[in-house]
Formats: C-alpha cells, structure tokens, sequence
C-alpha cells in the first residue's frame, strides 16, 4: 500500500526511532556482543530459547526461528496488526514528529479506524475522566470509594483514575466540536442506541481505570462500579473491542511494571485492577492483572517475554482456587518457572496488605509451590491416595491437565513431569505415558486451536527456511551485492533487467533498488528498508542484508580485485556471469532479438546487439563443446 507522505518524512520517523526501545517495551532485550545486538524472545511464535535478534546498527530485527524480521515499521505493523501509513502515523507520534495535514488518514485523522485519532480521543477522555475524578462533584462517591481503599492521591494520579458521572449523553456533549460521534464509536466510549436512535455514553457512574497498551498509551477502560451503584451489567465493565483495544492481548499494568519485571525476573498477576494498584502503592512493583476474565495464552506469551519466574495469585475462596487450577493449563507448557499463590481466609491482595506488610506478601510469593506441585496437591486434596480409585482419580486428572496444555507435545517438561507423576502415585511410568497417549489422542480428537502462523509467498518462504534453489540463490546475491556496495548499482542494472528476476519478492525488491538509482539515491539497505511498506518484503530484506554480511560479500567485492578495462569488481562480474549463463541454460540460448534487421531497415547492429550476437555465438560453442565430449 503507498501512502502520500514523503519518503523525506519516513525516513525524519525512522531515524528518530530508536529500534532497541521500540522493541524493547514489548519484549526483554539483553546486549550481546558488545552491544552489536539484543537479543530477546519472539513475540510471533511459542519462543522458549531467545531467538529475536534486534541490530541497533541496521536499525532491523530478525527472528531465526520464525523468520520475523524488518525495521520499525514492520514491528509496529506486525505488534499492532496495522498497515504501513498507520504504523507510520504511530512511530511519527511516537518520536514527537509532526504529521503533514495531508498525509492524515481518513480526513485528518477523524476516521472511524484511524489508529492515531483513536489514541488521540482516548488520550482526550482519560485526562477528562481523570479530571472530573478530582474536582467534579458528581465524583465525591468516587473519592470516597477510593479513599475507602486506602488509594494515595499519589497513586490516583500514576494511574490517571477517573470517573464518568451519572449521565448518558456527558461525554458527547464534551466531546463536540472536538471528535465526531463516529469517532467516540470507533473508540468504544460510546454506544448506538437500538433503532439508530442515537448515541449514549459507556462508563456511566463508574470508576474508571485506564487500560495501556505496552507503549503506555491509553486503548481501552475498565469501569467498576460504585458501592451502592447498579451493577446490571457487572460490577466490572471492560472497552468492547476494537481497532486498538484487544482484551485477549493486554495485561493491565506492565507498562508500570516492566522495568521492576525485568530486574527481578519475576512478574506476579493478580486477577484485579485494585489488587494491582495495591500492590504498587505498597511497593510490590513487579505486579500486573489480567483485565477482569481468565488469562488468555496471548497474555501468558506477553508476561512471559519479560519474566522468567511467574507467580500467579488468586483470592483464597473457592472462586479463586478453581481459577488458579484452570490458569495452570494455560502457563505449564510455557518455559517459565510457574508457581500459584492462594491467600488464606478468602483474601485478596488488597485486604491482604491492609492487615500485612508488603514484605510478608513478598515471601509468600517467594514461597509460592510451583504449578504442578499446586495441581497435585489439590487433586490429592480432594480425592485422597489411600485407595486405588483414588490414585487413579489423581492421575486421570493430571494427565487431563497436561494433555490440554498448549505445546506440551515434545516439550522437555513433558517428559519431567510423566515421570514425576509415576514416582508420586507409584504406578510404572511406562503405564503412564501410555496412558497419556490416549488421553492426548482424545484430546485431539475432540479439535484443538491451530497456532495462528504468518503466511509467507513460496517464493519468499523458499529462501527464509533455507530450501533456495539455484535460481534463488543467484537472485539473491545479486541483492547482496547492492547492499553491500550500493556503488555497484549502475553496473547491476546494466546486466540484471528487474523483470529477468524469476522470484517475485526479489524481483520487487531490485525494483525499489533501482526506483531509487532513477532519484539518483544509492540503493543502500537502510534507503531500500524506507521505501519498502510490505512487511513481507522487509523480512525478506533484512535476510538478504544478513546473508550479505555473513557472506562478507563486501570484503569479497573489495579483496578480488578488478577487470582492468572496466573497473568492475570480480566477484561482482562472477554473479552477473552466473546469473545471465543459467537463463541462457533454461531459455536454450542467451536472449534474442531480431538482430539482423533494425527498424530503418538497414542491416546494421548497434552495440548492445554485437555483445548479444557475441554471447549467442559463444553460448552455442560451449554447447557443441559439451556434445563433442559426450
């Protein structure tokens, strides 16, 4: 998709972005190689062995497992599920560089799926939210609520709180002149009313807690209601969907927390907004929620990316300890050191720090059992070990668990915990796994969720997984070359007619490469990165600039010397000779015109027909060659 802002703004964005930060609010990074690269783990697929690779210098990313790869854009693109103009628009945000009026998506910026206005009228109701909270009137319940809670004013402000008063149509009437009602729509502030009879405001009378994405911008809003208040639809009330809000995804709190995360190694999840807060205030800073329902494997994968150890707390009552049981399932076969805290008496972290220090809440998690060892102990718990039924009861419900975990199959853990398991019920182990494999045949019988997985052109996926054929690989290096030394591109264009290129990815990308020699730019990696918008093509980029710098292809170019007459390099002239003899091989003979005729009719041939006549004449030499020695 092209977009109307220039490439003079695409490239003020991408060099105010700093490639190591962005990916880093997403992702833990650590330095390697002196700081050369980071490395993390994938958020695209079910990492366990950091294998994203993050190169300040080139201002790109790779995964070697997945094959993610691009620059800012495409991170942006691939996290946020935009488009190009939109991943723009939010880097430029981002990096405080103003949009140019007319480059603004749908009417500047007022479109119902304008990424940009969306945060811009969410940005706008938080701060009114947040206001009204301190000063209105209307928000005395509120405040006294939270100062019921214990909450700092401090604490108000860190987490922007706010509050919506007990009226249907205050935010629209504060919202015009300012954003059209099809904005707030969009926006998931308001509602249609049934019939189309108009608009009414979400959030009525309730207190409000901003929900960030990881970039710590505001995307959505959960809303409780008041002691006292109608809770007809909940005493929780999260933003519906939307082009920015994804519930599945988020876990409120981490941009808080991330930095406390990654210095610990931990991240504890609670299951409330105010538990979280809580813990904050009190100290406990590593803490984070899931957003009112039951975690979701996409929030498992977020948590884990920053945490190595994951201590999961649920409220002491039966509700709680149920969760805890089904929340296991979605966190075993992830690579982290899982442990399931249940505070006694029914408690939740709140009332728990009320009565206790947050030292005491720390050792507790410290001390939390890990998630199979919590699983066994409640299984036992309820149906004993005395007699045979029971054990087996104990072992049915294991296996049932691991048999539902996602990935679980070929995992190491796997394996650990079969033979755990026998060792605990004393059954053989050999009984077990079979048993396991019935289990799990069921269990795939019955259909499980396929992993979701970027689909990749053949032509594209040929050279990613490392299955290029000969064609590929001559394609590329011709590609490598130009990255390596983009001075080289006048002689690549003379010898390599863009459409000659058989793989359509590579093909579009020596266009670009020569779109930019037409504006006399040298088509270095980084100009070819700013030109490019498909995210496919820029994972396919920044392989080639690897291939390029793993090949040392420009030390090749510069140590093998060059022909006398034309300066060319060696190395470079090998490839273009490679490339043009494998077409002539497949097309039967080197290209060819009507080289005896030219349109005056005069039986004359220029220059570049005597060097294809010349190529023809020696191409059908080696062939007779070839035959004679045969």
């Amino acid at each position: 998709m092209s977009t109307d802002l220039s490439n003079d703004f695409k490239e003020t964005v991408r060099g105010r972005t700093d490639i190591v930060a962005l990916i880093g609010e997403s992702v833990a990074l650590s330095s390697r190689s002196g700081g050369r690269e980071f490395a993390g783990l994938c958020p695209f697929h079910d990492d366990h062995d950091p294998s994203l690779r993050v190169y300040p210098d080139r201002q790109s990313y790779r995964c070697w497992v997945c094959n993610a790869g691009g620059d800012c854009f495409t991170w942006v693109m691939e996290q946020d599920r935009v488009e190009f103009r939109e991943a723009l628009e939010i880097l430029a945000q981002r990096a405080n560089v103003p949009i140019p009026a007319r480059g603004r998506g749908q009417g500047g910026g007022q479109g119902n799926d304008n990424r940009v206005g969306l945060l811009e009228v969410l940005q706008w109701a938080e701060n009114l939210f947040h206001q009204t909270l301190l000063q209105d009137p209307a928000a005395a319940g509120a405040r006294e609520y939270l100062a019921s809670r214990q909450f700092s004013a401090e604490t108000i402000g860190r987490f922007r709180l706010g509050y919506h008063p007990n009226d249907w149509d205050w935010l629209q009437a504060k919202a015009r002149g300012k954003f059209p009602p099809a904005q707030l729509l969009a926006a998931r502030l308001i509602g249609e009313r049934n019939g189309g009879g108009g608009y009414y405001d979400n959030f009525v009378d309730r207190l409000l807690f901003p929900i960030r994405n990881e970039r710590g911008q505001p995307v959505g809003f959960g809303g409780r209601v008041l002691p006292g208040g109608n809770d007809d639809h909940g005493k929780y009330w999260n933003s519906p969907e939307s082009p920015v809000f994804h519930k599945s995804r988020l876990v409120y709190g981490l941009p808080y927390a991330r930095e406390a995360i990654k210095d610990s190694h931990t991240a504890i999840v609670v299951e409330g907004y105010t538990d979280c807060i809580a813990l904050h205030q009190a100290g406990v800073a590593n803490a984070v929620a899931s957003l009112g329902t039951a975690l979701t494997e996409l929030q498992v994968a977020t948590v884990k990316r920053f945490a190595r150890s994951v201590v999961l707390v649920f409220d002491g009552d039966a509700a709680g300890q149920r969760e805890a049981e089904r929340a296991i399932t979605r966190f075993l076969a992830q690579d982290v050191d899982l442990r399931v805290l249940t505070l006694e008496n029914g408690q939740d972290p709140a009332d728990f720090l009320q009565e206790h220090s947050a030292e005491a809440f720390q050792q507790l998690a410290a001390s939390a059992p890990e998630a199979w060892e919590y699983k066994f102990r409640a299984a036992r718990g309820r149906y004993g070990m005395e007699s045979v039924d029971a054990r087996q009861r104990v072992i049915e419900e294991m296996l049932e668990l691991l048999a539902n975990a996602p990935n679980m199959s070929r995992n190491l853990r796997e394996g650990i915990l079969l033979g755990d398991l026998a060792f605990r019920t004393r059954v053989n182990e050999t009984q077990i796994r079979e048993r396991y494999q019935e289990v799990r045949g069921r269990q795939r019988n019955r259909g499980a969720a396929g992993q979701e997985r970027e689909t990749w052109s053949e032509d594209a996926a040929r050279l990613l997984n490392g299955k290029p054929t000969l064609d590929d690989r001559l394609e590329s290096e011709i590609i490598e070359i130009l990255f390596a030394d983009p001075e080289q591109g006048a002689r690549v264009r003379e010898d390599v007619a863009a459409d000659a290129i058989g793989n359509t990815p590579l093909r579009r990308i020596l266009q670009t490469c020569y779109e930019l020699m037409n504006e006399q730019i040298a088509p270095s990696f980084e100009r070819v990165m700013n030109r490019l918008e498909d995210g496919e093509l820029k994972r396919l980029a920044v392989w080639i600039d690897e291939q390029a710098r793993s090949k040392d292809i420009e030390a090749k170019l510069r140590d093998e010397g060059v022909e006398s007459e034309t300066d060319c390099p060696h190395f470079l002239r090998r490839s273009l000779n490679l490339l043009r003899r494998r077409r002539e091989e497949q097309s039967g003979g080197p290209e060819t015109d009507d080289l005896s005729v030219r349109p005056d009719g005069a039986h004359q041939m220029d220059a570049a027909a005597e060097a294809r006549l010349r190529r023809l004449t020696e191409f059908h030499q080696r062939r007779a060659t070839k035959r004679a020695e045969v």
